[in-house]
This record gives structure tokens, C-alpha cells and sequence, in this order.
């Protein structure tokens, strides 16, 4: 009998894992391995814009594509082959074709244009592979499964950052961004396989065009029946909130990812300003940092299964905030390497524990029938708000006169907006009569 997501929760979790791994791997190999090589090394000339606007090529297709993705996804399945796995193999191939397609390309480390360009399309298929696995964990994940699921699936993310900016980040500054493609193809291609072979449900077929084993039919909706769930979906003020809070979670930073106000500088702080090379800088994020983003995840699915998603991000974004003002405020130590490398350490665990719940509590909010399309918008806002801070940064750190503490106060003031919103979110959740959003409070 064929192993299938709807029967097996080892199938779910390693599936789902898999998939977010395999989004790590690329984002990370350009936003932080191909960034750092490119700040530290001396024949290139980066500036902090032109790394804002190319963070903003990688971005658009999840700011702006996600919002087509998401419906389309929903609009257009498979009855035989599943719900959400056709659109994955599909994102999948995608991939792989856009990184073989760039190793025609001469001398793409002088060339931003073009690798702006190689960002922008690879990242549609993540984006579309990042709304279907989203959707897809939607449909096959137990309630009870979501808070821990995600602080998984996010930590696989994390493993994926780390396997960029630690391996390819070596190749990339031994051999060369050709060379460090070459190494990235043949794993994504071996990821593929395992959608490819695990069904989401008993009866669907290995290839597009089979036929199922049972009678269930296609449980699809047409546009304007998405449009009218979608409006009611909104019209709940538990679900106006989440938008909200999407939209600014991730301005000051914090997240990870090397997008907001403050993420967006950390290879100038530590690179220009505190003169770190580039190898000890890869080192410190790709290791260092992401074990304390994989603990922060990990706890933070644990805390959320037991408490409550809403009440955990509460404490983690308040704490997490006075500890950004603290480590501005404590300006004088920077200097010091020892002091810095801890004050990030035990800021990004908290800010990991952020990062969980909030995708376990936007996902809970999510209704299965729009698994795509409203989750997409949340994820939408999320991106929005990121690429904003990124984009931001150059320019308030210009008018901050390159003071990097007085930058990080800037953030925490962002920061401290997310805890306001969580407060007046919280009895909205309480008075909705939603199933989903009772899930959360009691659990509180």
C-alpha cells in the first residue's frame, strides 16, 4: 500500500520538511552567501542599495505573485494525482530549469542586471512552491499538529540557510557562482522525489492523468466561488487582525532571512563597520546563528502546542523588543566580538520562537477550501512588510548618519508595534465564533 500524508504523520512532517529545506537553499545562497561574497571581496563594489534592490528582485514574486499563486492553486487541482502535489512537482522542475538555464550565462558575478534577473525567476517557482506547500500543510495537518509542524518545517527552512551559506558559501568563494549552482541542481533533483512518491491521499495516481482508485470527486471551486468564501473569510475581525499584524511583523527585523531594518544590515555591521571577513561572517550566520534559530523554532513550536500561539508570541515579541533597545543601548561593547556574537545568539532564539507561532497562528486562521488564497495574502503582507524595512534601511540609516545603534532603536520601535497589535488581537480571537480561532483560545 502506498504511503500517503492523509494516514501517516512521519509521511506529513518529512514531506513538509523537505519542501521548505529545499526553499531555504537558493533564497539563502543569494541573500547571504552571495551577499557577503560580494561585500567582502575587493574587486566588487556593493553598496547596502543595491543589496536592497536585490533582495527586492528575489522578493516581488512572493509580494505580488503570491496573490496570483495562491488563487490559481486553489482554482486548478488534480482529482486523480492530489490536491497540491501537482503544483509542486511543478515548482520543483521550475527550479531546477532556471539554475541549469543560468550556467550559460558568462561572468554572472559582474553582472547584477542578470542576476537580479536569475533571482526574480527562480523565486516565481519558490513562491509557487512555498504557496503550495503552505496549502498542502493546511489540508493534511491536524490541529494539534500545526504549532509543532511549523517550528519543524521552519528549522528544515534554517538547515537549508545553513547548507547555503556553510557549503555553497565555500564553493561560491573557492570556484565561483557557476561552480556553487552545479552543486544546488542535482540536490533539488533528489528532493523532488519525495512528493513525487508519497500521495496525499489513498487512491490518488503516481502520474498527471491517471485515475483514482475510489469515487471522490474534484473539490475545487471556481473563481467566483473563491471570491465570495474569501469575503466572508474577511469580513471576521479575527482575520482583518492577522492581515495586520502580516503586514508589520517583520519591518524592524528580527525574522531572519536578512530582510527588515535591522537583519537587512547585519553583513555592514559585522563586515564594514566591525571589519569581520566575509568567511568569519558566513561562519557566525550559518552555523551560529541558525542553531539558535532552529532552537528558538523548535521551543517556540513546543510553547505554542502548549499555551497557545497568541499568548507565546505576546511574551517572545515583548521580550524580544526590550532586547533590541538593550543591545543599541549597550552600544559601547560592540567592539567587542564576544558580546556581539551573544547578543544576536540569544536575540535570534527569540525571536525564532516569534517566527514559529506566528505561522502556526496565521495558519490556524486559514480555512482548508482557501488553503491557497488565504494564506497567500498573509504571507503577502508578511513579504510586503519585509522587503519595506529592507528597502528602508539605506535610507534611514542615511539619515541616522550611519549610526547603526540608533538604526537598531528604529527597529525596536516596529518591534514594539507588533506587540501592540497582538494585545487588540487578542479579543477579537476570544469573541470570533470561528472554529479555527477557538482552537487557539483554548489552548490558552
Amino acid at each position: 500500500m502506498a504511503i500517503t500524508l492523509q494516514e501517516s504523520r512521519p509521511a506529513r512532517f518529512g514531506t513538509l520538511c523537505s519542501l521548505y529545506f529545499s526553499q531555504g537553499v537558493p533564497w539563502a545562497f543569494i541573500a547571504v552567501a552571495f551577499v557577503a561574497y560580494l561585500v567582502g571581496h575587493d574587486t566588487y563594489d556593493i553598496s547596502d542599495d543595491e543589496v536592497a534592490k536585490l533582495t527586492l528582485m528575489g522578493t516581488l514574486p512572493w509580494m505580488f505573485g503570491k496573490l496570483i499563486l495562491g488563487p490559481m492553486i486553489d482554482r486548478y487541482q488534480s482529482s486523480t494525482m492530489g490536491r497540491r502535489r501537482p503544483w509542486i512537482l511543478l515548482s520543483q522542475f521550475g527550479m531546477i530549469v532556471t539554475m541549469a538555464a543560468f550556467l550559460f550565462i558568462d561572468n554572472p558575478e559582474t553582472d547584477f542586471a542578470a542576476i537580479g534577473m536569475f533571482f526574480l525567476i527562480h523565486n516565481i517557482f519558490a513562491a509557487l512552491q512555498d504557496v503550495s506547500s503552505d496549502a498542502l500543510a493546511v489540508d493534511v495537518l491536524k490541529e494539534e499538529e500545526v504549532a509543532l509542524a511549523n517550528g519543524l518545517m521552519f528549522v528544515s527552512k534554517g538547515f537549508g540557510f545553513m547548507f547555503a551559506a556553510l557549503i555553497l558559501g565555500s564553493v561560491l568563494l573557492d570556484s565561483g557562482f557557476q561552480a556553487a549552482l552545479t552543486v544546488q541542481i542535482p540536490l533539488l533533483f533528489v528532493l523532488m522525489f519525495i512528493p513525487f512518491f508519497i500521495r496525499e491521499r489513498e487512491g490518488d495516481s503516481l502520474f498527471l492523468g491517471g485515475t483514482r482508485e475510489d469515487s471522490q470527486e474534484d473539490a475545487s471551486m471556481n473563481f467566483r466561488e473563491l471570491k465570495d468564501a474569501l469575503s466572508g473569510v474577511l469580513k471576521e475581525s479575527s482575520t482583518r487582525w492577522a492581515l495586520l499584524l502580516a503586514a508589520i511583523v517583520w519591518i524592524g527585523g528580527g525574522m531572519g532571512g536578512g530582510m527588515g531594518i535591522i537583519d537587512m544590515q547585519f553583513p555592514f555591521v559585522f563586515i564594514d563597520d566591525l571589519g569581520w571577513s566575509e568567511e568569519s561572517y558566513l561562519a557566525l550566520k550559518g552555523f551560529t546563528i541558525f542553531m539558535m534559530t532552529m532552537a528558538g523554532f523548535l521551543v517556540g513550536g513546543f510553547l505554542g502546542k502548549k499555551f497557545g500561539s497568541h499568548k507565546v508570541m505576546m511574551y517572545a515579541v515583548g521580550i524580544g523588543t526590550i532586547m533590541t533597545v538593550a543591545w543599541s543601548g549597550l552600544r559601547g561593547n560592540w567592539s567587542d566580538d564576544s558580546f556581539m556574537q551573544m547578543s544576536w545568539m540569544i536575540w535570534t532564539f527569540v525571536w525564532g520562537i516569534v517566527g514559529a507561532n506566528l505561522i502556526a497562528l496565521l495558519m490556524i486562521l486559514t480555512t482548508s477550501e482557501l488553503g491557497g488564497t488565504q494564506f497567500s495574502l498573509y504571507m503577502t503582507a508578511i513579504n510586503i512588510g519585509a522587503i519595506t524595512g529592507t528597502m528602508i534601511s539605506p535610507k534611514l540609516l542615511e539619515l541616522l548618519n550611519d549610526n547603526f545603534p540608533n538604526l537598531f532603536i528604529v527597529g525596536a520601535l516596529f518591534q514594539a508595534l507588533v506587540f501592540l497589535v497582538l494585545m487588540k488581537m487578542g479579543p477579537s480571537l476570544e469573541s470570533t465564533q470561528s472554529p479555527t480561532a477557538s482552537v487557539i483560545i483554548e489552548s490558552e
